[in-house]
Formats: structure tokens, sequence, C-alpha cells
């Protein structure tokens, strides 16, 4: 079963491209925003018995408390980290940032929130406004460490905390994330957020240029094709049937063999959001908003639309969107260079 979206609040007014949660205006205290968006509950490690009711030695059942549902089935020494570790991260922010989201999927199996990090704002190009975000993440079926990490979110297009989360924990630069695994409370991480918040807002003027970079980086209809082609390599890998079962007729997977590529074309030539800001439409940054739009906003399969925001919801945080995200990064600054 797909990882679903299960309750969150929006904040600032600012719905996330999938539609669901509480939006408010404004922003909210740490601890009530996890309130709001049912994120405050603890879990608790439960016995786990066989068909004659005899306790299984080694495992426990990790369980919310408040709902009774199982989350995960994890070894009798894994260590528990409530959400409460989570909300005194957020809490310790201060004046440093302002609550944007918070998120609980899976029934609570992950729980995220992201905050706006105050004087680390900067435009691409003029009216096409970055911020740089702070994300927090913690798992309760080992999926994720308890982690924080920084990641810059197009804010023009609303592309959401999810696409900066999937960027951000895939990339191989160093002092990006900031990950300590299953650790019984926050106090070390707590102690070093002040330090590690200056240190990125230095860092964002570093990012903010490579940005600019794609954006003065001229793209044309030719490279936009090789770009998208660099980051679905894997997709493209292989043969497909010109004649659907006869292997006869295989021939070389192309781009139109695709389901994206149409809309992905589409956007590049016009139809993306933002892409009426002066310079944005022709350029790299152009071709890397393109595709962050589709993935954030057109991705998924599923026919209805709720089901569908929810697979584009699991992809971008831990699945094929993050990698295609992180691969169109790379591509698009690899550009701009010489």
């Amino acid at each position: 079963m797909a990882h679903q979206f299960t309750s969150g609040v929006f904040l600032h007014n600012q719905s996330a491209w999938h539609k669901l949660g509480t939006i408010l205006d404004g922003s909210l205290p740490a601890r009530e925003a996890f309130r709001i968006a049912k994120a405050d509950f603890t879990v608790a490690g439960r016995p786990i018995y066989d068909a004659d009711m005899r306790p299984i030695d080694g495992y426990q059942a990790i369980t919310r408390t408040d709902t009774g549902t199982t989350l995960s089935v994890m070894n009798g020494t894994y260590t528990l980290v409530q959400n409460e570790q989570l909300i005194r991260v957020a809490e310790a922010l201060h004046e440093d940032a302002t609550m944007d989201a918070v998120c609980v999927l899976a029934e609570g199996r992950k729980v995220t929130f992201t905050a706006r990090i105050r004087q680390a704002e900067g435009d691409v190009l003029r009216g096409d406004t970055i911020h740089q975000y702070l994300v927090g993440c913690t798992s309760h079926d080992g999926s994720i460490a308890f982690q924080i990490l920084f990641s810059p979110i197009r804010v023009v297009c609303q592309n959401t905390l999810s696409a900066a989360l999937g960027q951000a924990a895939r990339s191989a630069r160093k002092g990006k994330v900031c990950r300590i695994r299953h650790t019984r409370n926050a106090n070390a991480l707590i102690a070093q957020l002040p330090a590690l918040i200056d240190f990125q807002r230095q860092q964002f003027t570093g990012g903010l240029a490579e940005l600019r970079a794609m954006a003065a980086t001229p793209c044309t209809a030719t490279q936009f094709r090789s770009y998208i082609e660099g980051v679905f390599t894997e997709q493209l890998s292989g043969t497909i049937n010109a004649r659907r079962g006869d292997s006869s007729t295989a021939r070389p997977r192309q781009l139109e063999d695709l389901p994206a590529w149409e809309s992905l074309a589409h956007k590049f030539h016009g139809r993306a959001i933002g892409s009426d800001i002066p310079g944005v439409k022709g350029s790299y940054w152009g071709a890397y908003q393109a595709l962050t739009e589709f993935l954030s906003h057109d991705a998924g399969r599923a026919k209805d639309p709720t089901e569908a925001a929810r697979q584009r919801l699991e992809s971008l945080y831990w699945g094929q969107g993050a990698t295609a995200l992180t691969r169109a990064h790379e591509l698009a600054l690899a550009a701009t260079r010489p």
C-alpha cells in the first residue's frame, strides 16, 4: 500500500499542491501547529503474540497510543523516538524561523515539519523568489532517521516541502543534512541549531548563485530533450514493442514513450507556473522548474485526484520523484559550467 497523507496543517494561507490538510492564514507556535496537524501523538512498544497468545521474544509492535494503530514491528532493541522530540526542535527555532507546515504520513509512520528561516531569501530572477527552509522529520517504522535538513523551495510556484526534502536528502554535498539516528532526545541537536542556521544562511548565498547561473544559461528545445533524457535515463533504457506483444517490432525507447514527456514539453515552452517571468522561459532554470512542477503537480498514475496527490507526496519524499529532482538539479547545474 502506498504511504498516504494522513493529516497536516499548512500556514501563511499557502496550500500544498495536493490541496490536502488544514490551510490557515499566518503562522502558529510550533506546538499548536503540531496539535492542529494531529502530529502530537505518542507511540509505545507493545508485546507481539503468536496464534496461541504466547509472547514473541525479541520484537515489539510500535503503536500509536491515541488510535491503537500499529505502525511497525521492530526488534526489541529499537529505541522509540517520540514526536515530542521533533516538537522541541521546532520550538527551539524561536526568532530564527517561522513555522510553515506540519505533515503526518501513513497513519503516523512518518512525521515532518518545515519552517522558513528568517533573513534567508532572494530572487533568482526579479519576481522569482526562493526561501531557505529547515525541514525536520522522524519515523516510527525505521524508514528514516530523526533528522533536520535545509533546502530552498521555489515559492513562486508553491513547490512544497516534499520536493525540498527529496532533493536535499539525496544531495551529495556535505553540510546539507544533519542526521541523528534513533536518539532518545533532541538536546544535542537543539544545542547546535543556532550555529547550523547561521551556517545555512551563509551557504544560501552560494546556492542562490547556482540557481541564477541556471537562469543565465540558455536552453534550446534540443538541449531540453537531452536534459530530460538524462534525468530519465533508467526509464528510457531497453526497448519497447511498436506493436503490443509483438517482439519483432521492438525498438529503443524514446522520449515520446514517456507519459510525462508531452506535459514536460508544454511546460518548458511556456505553460509552466511562473514561465511568464522574464528570463525563465528558454533557460535551464525554466527547464528545471518544468520538471519540478510536473513531479509536484501532475505526476501520479491513480485516476482519483486525491490518490494521485498522495502518490506524488510519497514519491517526492523518498521515491523516484526525489531521485529525479536530484538528478535534474545536477544536470542543470552542470550545463552552467564551461
